[in-house]
């Protein structure tokens, strides 16, 4: 159900470390829904921050450290949520 309102193009960069341990972006095009919403939500290290908006995408391996692109923007990761309806299972990741 969810999947008929996925109707953005979203780039996901994952991130991967170099022999150097620097880091560099693979770039996936991916269909998803994007939404503005303001909210306050608590990092991996537990800090208040706020989340300037959320994308629905479909499951796959996402990991905070990559970055989700969306209208030219780059967004951090602040939180990866699985989420399962009555017809698929999706994430919903919140950005900063």
């Amino acid at each position: 159900m969810i999947n008929a309102y996925m109707n953005d193009t979203i780039i996901l960069k994952t991130a991967t470390l170099d022999q150097w341990s620097k880091v560099t972006y693979d770039s996936t095009t991916l269909r998803g829904r994007f939404e503005f919403k303001t909210k306050m939500l608590r990092n991996l290290q537990g800090e208040q921050v706020v989340s300037s908006a959320r994308v629905f995408l479909a499951s796959r391996a996402i990991d905070h450290n990559d970055k989700i692109s969306y209208q030219g923007i780059d967004y951090s990761i602040i939180s990866i949520e699985q989420v399962k309806d009555f017809s698929a299972k999706y994430l919903r990741v919140n950005l900063a």
